[in-house]
């Protein structure tokens, strides 16, 4: 479930050069706080969808089993045995391609800088000014993060859309069933 790559976010010129290291501090802050909820936010995606493939896998037995004992019993593709056919090959669908694909692995921008994006020529040839290396810092984290937190919430935007076709598919279940055995009764008289 691979994203677009979102566009790249540059600070302007002019906010660089007037930036204080305090101000660079509180919106690094606050940067850190809007990524670690599109962390958090996967997660909750993730227990969602859990939850959903719990309830459809236990459907899906339950299905199973009544078409397996249903078939063993009179070998008679009645209305009943047809519903729960379909039933399975519905709930199956709804599984594979709906929920599975948001349980499985994604690769999301995790926490942290790596060493060589930190250690550049801009921050080492700057003049001896404690101050302004470290708002070049917080200015590479700030960007780093930014770009983390666009990607992350791409993803999740796309996982939340998955989640919501699940539910849709999984409340209209019932719907589509009933007519399915509304129509096999019909077409098997």
């Amino acid at each position: 479930m691979k994203s677009a790559k979102p566009l790249e976010w540059k600070i302007n010129i002019e906010f660089k050069q007037k930036l204080k290291l305090e101000e660079a501090k509180f919106i690094f802050a606050e940067a850190e706080k809007a990524f670690n909820d599109s962390i958090d936010t996967s997660i909750r995606i993730l227990n969602r969808n859990s939850s959903l493939f719990q309830l459809v896998a236990g459907i899906l037995i339950g299905l199973v089993a009544y078409a397996i004992g249903k078939w063993e019993k009179n070998a008679d593709f009645d209305s009943l045995l047809i519903t729960a056919i379909s039933g399975v090959a519905y709930y199956l669908l709804l599984g594979l391609v709906f929920i599975f694909p948001n349980i499985k692995p994604t690769e999301y921008v995790l926490p942290g800088t790596q060493p060589k994006r930190l250690f550049v020529d801009a921050i080492f040839n700057t003049p001896d000014d404690k101050d302004k290396r470290e708002v070049l810092l917080y200015i590479i984290k700030i960007t780093n993060l930014q770009a983390g937190i666009d990607s992350n919430r791409a993803i999740n935007d796309k996982r939340w859309e998955y989640y919501k076709r699940s539910l849709n598919f999984l409340f209209y279940s019932p719907i589509v069933l009933i007519c399915i055995y509304i129509i096999s009764s019909i077409l098997h008289k």
